[in-house]
């Protein structure tokens, strides 16, 4: 019953992937976001949220745990569900013998209460004497529901199911009785297609492209239309009304690299491509298609040391390398340095995105943003191949989800987490960033540190006054923005392909500062420093030739 065990009040829903657990989280919490928590101190994160019909209970949803896998992600979930005394176990209604028989033996399950739900049902609803027999030998609650959109009266069942969970005292050899998994409904024409050897692989790669390409490119559009209103009626009169203030709180607030005219810009150019493509990503997960992508793609990923399972935190780093970094914990222990060292040098992040379209668009060549991508993803590729040579790929078989129509408030939750982070946390330590910029730059150390590195942008064909873009985009990617510092004056001295390479080096010489951290607290020092060292390396050889390159056909 509610309210019983060692986490008193703590239900955890509990499944493999795609089953349809966080949509249950929405039904049982009332549609709400719920709250993110780290597990035992970890970076593993759970969503917990408080039950509508009984507030002082709370329900958590954890992350699914796969096939065969030796992910930490997995782990921490089975160390979770140990500690509690309230189990929701959810799994396919098509295969529910076989994910009852995984989930029995990876949990520890005997004496919890227990309540199974079966999703999916409208792709398998059993007959009432399969219903009648399955529960009799279970002797828990059971019942069969269409997570993603659950009518009145089956929420009031699931309700009572929980109610009245049961202990589970069942013998493992006993689930062998269980019916066995069903055929299902045909599948869906783009499932078939994606399943294809050749046609999936291409078609996959093609949506991947879709889904990133189509949200930057509204949002470049977006952004360059407000950037000179925004100007004209916002930045201007603010820069204006505050020219007689103490000269350090003016370069603080309207300066260089200032809050209100440097933080404006940063806003303006990345927002919009947080909340675009968070909400490509959300309809993708929420429709089931990012995990059939993923697994298209495993074959052609395997030939530099990842898998399709890799390269969901690989995308995620296009949304935010830090989630990325922490989503590494459901790879293969064989590729999770691997899928980490990706991110860190190829995956651009949603402000890293923001600022090169807001510096190639201030340059007049907003187009170069896409070989500059192009380059990202190919040397990253080669970067994480040489590197990470001895990343052997671990072939676990995952459970994929079955492809769904969108449910607006599935989406709507999903995207609300990406938003919150970004105004939450990224924002203000970007304004930290620029309070540090500015301070630094009214006591002359950039000037200092300018002077430090301009030897070494001499070997690039790169002026000095490259050099504050470099620093701060080790502290943070969007760092780089102090490149348009003077709406664009010092773009407007560089040629096209000087604007490219300064763009670029500043992107790959270092993962951000929080980044590093995140992998520190991920892998341990010695990993994150080996990974800077090596990503330095590679950034300074493939900046050089790239530049080599560039210099003789544009000189």
């Amino acid at each position: 019953m509610i309210a019983e065990g060692r986490k008193e009040g703590v239900i955890a829903l509990a499944g493999l992937e795609s089953v349809g657990k966080s949509a249950l989280f929405r039904h049982l919490t009332g549609n709400q976001t719920g709250i993110e928590t780290n597990v035992k101190g970890s970076t593993v994160v759970f969503t917990r949220g408080k039950l509508k019909r009984h507030s002082s209970a709370e329900v958590v949803d954890t992350p699914g745990i796969r096939y065969e896998d030796d992910s930490k992600t997995t782990q921490m979930t089975m160390d979770e569900t140990e500690d509690l005394r309230e189990i929701i176990l959810v799994v396919k209604a098509p295969h529910l013998k076989d994910e009852l028989l995984l989930l029995d033996e990876q949990l520890d399950l005997r004496g919890k209460q227990v309540t199974v739900a079966a999703t999916h049902k409208d792709r398998y609803d059993p007959d009432e004497e399969e219903k009648r027999f399955i529960k009799e030998l279970l002797n828990v609650p059971v019942i069969w529901c269409n997570s993603r959109s659950m009518k009145q009266d089956e929420q009031e069942e699931l309700w009572e199911a929980v109610r009245s969970s049961s202990r589970w005292n069942l013998n493992h050899h006993l689930l062998t009785f269980l019916p066995t998994a069903q055929k299902e409904k045909q599948k869906h024409r783009l499932e078939q297609l994606l399943s294809k050897s050749l046609a999936g692989p291409l078609l996959a790669l093609s949506m991947v492209i879709g889904m990133f390409a189509f949200p930057v490119f509204t949002a470049y559009l977006f952004s360059s239309y407000f950037q000179p209103i925004s100007e004209k009626w916002l930045v201007d009169p603010l820069t204006n009304s505050l020219m007689n203030v103490p000269g350090f709180f003016q370069e603080l607030l309207i300066g260089n690299y200032g809050v209100l005219t440097l933080g404006w810009y940063s806003f303006l150019w990345a927002f919009p491509v947080v909340f675009l493509i968070g909400l490509s990503v959300s309809i993708t997960e929420e429709t089931g298609v990012q995990e059939r992508i993923t697994y298209a793609l495993t074959p052609s990923l395997k030939k530099i040391g990842l898998t399709g399972r890799d390269l969901t935190p690989v995308l995620t780093g296009f949304g935010c390398n830090v989630v990325a970094v922490m989503q590494t914990r459901s790879c293969s222990s064989c590729t999770r340095g691997a899928c980490i060292s990706m991110i860190s040098f190829g995956s651009a992040c949603s402000y890293q995105i923001g600022a090169s379209l807001s510096i190639f668009g201030s340059a007049g060549a907003p187009l170069l943003f896409l070989p500059y991508i192009f380059m990202l993803l190919i040397v990253g590729a080669v970067h994480t191949r040489i590197w990470e040579k001895n990343s052997i790929p671990h072939s676990s078989v995952c459970s994929l989800p079955y492809l769904q129509p969108i449910t607006w408030r599935g989406t709507i939750f999903r995207l609300k987490g990406s938003i919150k982070q970004f105004i939450f946390q990224a924002m203000p330590i970007f304004i930290i960033i620029c309070l540090a910029a500015s301070t630094l730059d009214y006591l002359n150390v950039i000037h200092d540190l300018v002077v430090f590195i301009a030897p070494l942008l001499t070997v690039f064909s790169l002026p000095s006054d490259v050099a504050p873009g470099v620093i701060f985009s080790i502290f943070r990617k969007d760092g780089l923005m102090v490149l348009n510092e003077g709406k664009g004056s010092l773009l407007h001295t560089l040629e096209l392909w000087q604007v490219f390479i300064s763009v670029y080096l500043a992107s790959t010489l270092s993962a951000c500062l929080v980044t590093l951290l995140s992998i520190y607290k991920e892998m341990g020092g010695g990993h994150a420093l080996k990974l800077l060292g090596r990503q330095m390396m590679t950034s300074l050889i493939s900046t050089w030739l790239l530049a080599m390159i560039l210099f003789a056909l544009f000189n």
